[in-house]
Order: structure tokens, then C-alpha cells, then sequence
């Protein structure tokens, strides 16, 4: 695994890595200062030493604080939907369906596809259980792609 490093001097490798992988590929694998997690029932902070977790993501924005080589206030922005994430002393691993670097998001397409989403009715609980769910991803897509501009 990682040596542990002390100090704060130049070139010090600290932080956690932080991989996000899709069924197609793995679309980031980088170091930063603090990744923050959306969970299914709320966000959540992991910096190095976490106490190890598995947790189940809910569709949202992870935020890449710090990167390595970058600003250390600087933040990259990822869309998840879902899936779930393994958290170890210095280490974040997301695995799941859907990451779109929020850069790459499609503003005006978000919102069309919200719109669109908002336009269908849906009957029987499963249905409109299904509507929520695609209905609450959109604005999560919609959220971050604003505030990514």
C-alpha cells in the first residue's frame, strides 16, 4: 500500500486517492485533500485517516477538494447516480452507473430532460416511485451543471 508520510513539506503525498469507476471505465483516479460523498440519506466528508466505511450513494455531486498538483482550494465536481462507495484510512473508491465531470454537463439538456420528466405522469406507486426518483436525478443534474458555470 501507500507509505505513510509526515510533515507538510513540498512534494508531500497526503490526502486520500480518490477512484471513480463506471461499468464502462475508470473515470477518475486522483489524490486530493478532502472528497465529499452524497450519500443516500445526506453528504458526507472523508479526508485522510476516515474511519473506514461502505456507504450507499444516492444521485448527487462529489466534490474533489484540494486536487494534487491544483489549487489547494480548487474543487472538480462529479455527477453520480448512485451506487456506493468504500472509504478506507486513505483511500475513496465510488463505483457507480453514472459520473459526468460537471464540466461536460449540458445546461440547456439538463433542463430539457427535467422538463421532460416533470411533463409524463405516472400511475400506481412503482411508476410514480420511478418518476420521483428520475425526477430528483434531473435536478441533481440540472444543480450541478449550474453551479459548475
Amino acid at each position: 500500500m501507500m507509505a505513510e508520510t509526515t510533515g507538510s513539506g513540498a512534494g508531500n503525498v497526503s490526502g486520500v486517492r480518490c477512484v471513480i469507476v463506471t461499468p464502462e471505465l475508470t473515470s477518475l483516479d486522483t489524490r486530493a485533500r478532502f472528497v465529499t460523498l452524497p450519500l443516500f440519506d445526506g453528504q458526507r466528508g472523508v479526508g485522510r485517516g476516515h474511519a473506514p466505511f461502505i456507504g450507499r450513494l444516492g444521485a448527487g455531486e462529489v466534490r474533489i477538494t484540494g486536487e494534487q498538483g491544483g489549487p489547494a482550494d480548487a474543487v472538480r465536481r462529479v455527477f453520480v447516480e448512485g451506487g456506493f462507495v468504500e472509504v478506507g484510512h486513505d483511500s475513496v473508491t465510488v463505483i457507480t452507473q453514472r459520473a459526468i465531470p460537471a464540466e461536460k454537463i449540458d445546461l440547456s439538456q439538463a433542463r430539457e430532460e427535467l422538463d421532460k420528466i416533470r411533463g409524463t405522469v405516472a400511475t400506481g406507486e412503482e411508476a410514480i416511485a420511478s418518476k420521483m426518483q428520475a425526477e430528483a436525478t434531473a435536478r441533481e443534474v440540472v444543480r450541478i451543471a449550474e453551479r459548475s458555470r
